[in-house]
């Protein structure tokens, strides 16, 4: 089982064709997440490698994708999580909301609900990159 550890929600006038192909080709995870130094193609996803401190260092993340949704699923850091990406909206606006799941026995010396805000605010930053470069002409792989 998992629980929502918790959600961000942010509006932005890029496409959701924009941001699905971003979010979708794993291999843009540098371009809007800075804490990433390393991204190396494995198997059916990819070994992301992130800057001291982090709390996964070395994790394998793999994605799934519908016609709304972004899922991440990590495996093989310290903390295995599902980040879903749901996006919504019209020609003007889309909105976009992420939510970070993580199983409830995930077992770490630190309890998630004193980790919850910490975490929260730094994928709130990430996103706001993300929003920028979707909202840019950047080149982001297919």
């Amino acid at each position: 089982m998992s629980e929502i550890l918790f959600q961000n929600r942010t509006f932005t006038r890029a496409p959701q064709q924009r941001l699905q192909t971003i979010l979708s080709n794993l291999e843009n995870l540098r371009l809007w997440d800075t804490e990433i130094t390393q991204v190396t193609v494995a198997g059916n996803g990819v070994d992301i490698t992130r800057q001291v401190p982090a709390l996964n260092l070395h994790e394998h993340l793999t994605v799934t994708t519908s016609s709304n949704q972004v899922i991440y699923h990590s495996q093989g850091g310290r903390l295995a999580y599902q980040l879903t990406f749901t996006l919504s909206g019209d020609d003007t606006q889309t909105v976009l909301t992420e939510a970070l799941s993580v199983p409830t026995s995930a077992g770490l010396l630190v309890p998630l609900k004193l980790v919850a805000p910490i975490a929260k605010q730094a994928f709130a930053q990430k996103l706001a990159t993300l929003i920028t470069l979707a909202e840019s002409d950047w080149v982001v792989n297919d």
